[in-house]
């Protein structure tokens, strides 16, 4: 048996609830074709404070005495997996070993963006993706026009990318990916991708493809989620890698869920139930625990984990430098146990 935990009309309506509730969740197909000059403006003081000093010409090269009217907002997709910073440039501003501040988060290959800014050097567009917004680079990106975007966003006919980090074009494909379909056929699918040339038809194989999102089930969740065991542990799930909360953000948008990017708001919207941990001592958590229908994600400052059983967790973890599955006592080492802060669960209860 595998039946599904979460139908389609609950979905749709958890979609609608995190979105109403995060401000960082966007509707593309919503948003207004003008933005006001003062808006952009306070887009852009919201920007994320470094912890390192930031250089005048880094500040500069954000162009704001351009910005001198309200703004025709344009359409684009990402033809490679890049990463969006919060000031344009490719200067690195790491804190420690790990950490590289400017770092806001990957953006995956084929996702659609809004554009509303360049930078003074000409390299850089000021992005809106429906999950995060800032800086991409402008070689990174195809423009196009809104009917052609609403095909990635809206078509009825997709696939979804079901392996995490396909390698492809130079690039990769991650796990959650949504393509538009054009035909079937025994072994591949016929698939819509952009390229610098423009969006074209391309065959892909069926074995990394599922067509339409997979339904919700224990079962589908934790087949998917073991695909990204080994994977390296990167900042902001740059290069080859991923990062805690992408894991969680991509691994349920296979089954057709947009959730938050980071991990706080994730702590904070997601979960049709919600359950606080704050407080407890670590037995009464390990007794919650043991009550739970699984999966459950766990939280705590600063991370985010997927639980498949009472004390069996997979989670990319910066510690290991990858994605593993291990006990919550120990994991490298620390008892995770008193850092957990509250449990979310998708699913009927």
């Amino acid at each position: 048996m595998n039946p599904t935990i979460l139908t389609e009309e609950e979905r749709n309506l958890e979609n609608i609830r995190m979105r109403l509730e995060e401000e960082s969740l966007v509707s593309l197909k919503c948003f207004p074709d003008k933005i006001s000059r003062q808006t952009l403006l306070e887009y852009l003081k919201k920007e994320r404070k470094l912890t390192l000093p930031i250089s005048k010409e880094i500040l500069e090269n954000r162009n704001l005495k351009e910005i001198t009217e309200d703004i025709l907002v344009e359409s684009a997709i990402a033809i490679k997996r890049t990463e969006m910073k919060y000031y344009p440039t490719e200067e690195a501003f790491y804190i420690n070993s790990i950490v590289e501040e400017n770092v806001a988060t990957v953006i995956p290959y084929a996702t659609p963006l809004l554009l509303f800014h360049t930078s003074l050097d000409q390299k850089w567009v000021y992005a809106q993706a429906s999950f995060y917004r800032g800086w991409v680079l402008k070689e990174d990106i195809l423009p196009i026009n809104q009917k052609e975007r609403l095909r990635f966003e809206e078509e009825t006919k997709f696939v979804v990318v079901t392996k995490p980090l396909v390698p492809f074009l130079n690039s990769f494909l991650d796990l959650g990916t949504k393509l538009p379909l054009l035909g079937i056929h025994e072994r591949y699918c016929e698939v819509l991708l952009p390229t610098k040339e423009g969006i074209v038809l391309q065959n892909l194989s069926r074995e990394i493809l599922h067509i339409g999102f997979l339904p919700y089930t224990r079962v589908n969740v934790i087949e998917i989620v073991k695909n990204y065991l080994g994977i390296p542990y990167y900042w902001g799930a740059i290069r080859d890698g991923v990062d805690c909360s992408f894991l969680i953000q991509s691994l349920f948008q296979v089954f057709g869920l947009f959730i938050p990017r980071d991990t706080s708001a994730q702590e904070k919207v997601v979960g049709v139930q919600k359950i606080n941990l704050r407080g407890m001592t670590e037995e009464e958590k390990k007794e919650v625990l043991n009550t739970l229908s699984y999966p459950a994600i766990l939280h705590k400052q600063g991370h985010v984990l997927l639980a498949i059983a009472p004390d069996k967790v997979i989670h990319a973890y910066g510690d290991a430098g990858k994605v593993i599955l291990s006990s919550l006592n120990p994991c490298y080492g620390t008892n995770l146990y008193p850092l957990l802060t509250s449990i979310s669960l998708l699913m009927k209860v």
